[in-house]
């Protein structure tokens, strides 16, 4: 019996299909872009600069995403969906500067202190307080992970966050 030639042509429609699958999978799923027509909110790779005179700087909430340089569709997901719950929810918040978001590369030299700042262990989406050019508090939005899978979710998750985060709950 031919066992060899047998197993190799099933080792290779094995290949074949799994290629096969994984192209007409990556063909049916909408392309996730952290970039959106015209966003309201800032994508930055670098520390946001600080104010001009500290002192004199107003209260502000600063929405992180970190990142790292490679970037999976689920980071790039978590990313979107975070932008776009603060962009519906926080539009007057964004816009008067209340309210502002940085999507932040920690693998970047100067932006490695994140890590350590705010004990970040995985991609993260991190409300801080600035009062005065200080940091005054921060929160890790830690579910997104969980309900990344569910955009509802995930969206109703940020801005009720948020929300009590502007309203100065922990």
């Amino acid at each position: 019996m031919k066992v060899k030639p047998i197993l190799t042509v099933v080792l290779v429609l094995f290949v074949c299909a799994s290629l096969a699958y994984l192209a007409v999978n990556s063909l049916l799923q909408k392309p996730i872009s952290p970039e959106q027509d015209e966003p309201i909110v800032s994508q930055v790779t670098a520390t946001p600069p600080l104010e001009e005179d500290p002192e004199e700087a107003e209260h502000t909430v600063v929405a992180y995403y970190f990142h790292g340089a490679s970037r999976c569709q689920t980071c790039l997901r978590i990313e979107q969906y975070s932008r776009e719950a603060l962009e519906a929810g926080f539009r007057e918040e964004i816009q008067s500067g209340a309210l502002e978001w940085y999507a932040v590369n920690v693998e970047e030299p100067p932006n490695e202190h994140f890590i350590a700042d705010y004990e970040l262990t995985t991609r993260s989406l991190v409300l801080v307080d600035m009062e005065g050019g200080a940091e005054t508090r921060w929160k890790n939005l830690s579910r997104v992970w969980e309900l990344v899978g569910d955009r509802e979710a995930f969206v109703g998750y940020v801005l009720q966050e948020t929300q009590a985060y502007l309203e100065g709950d922990q």
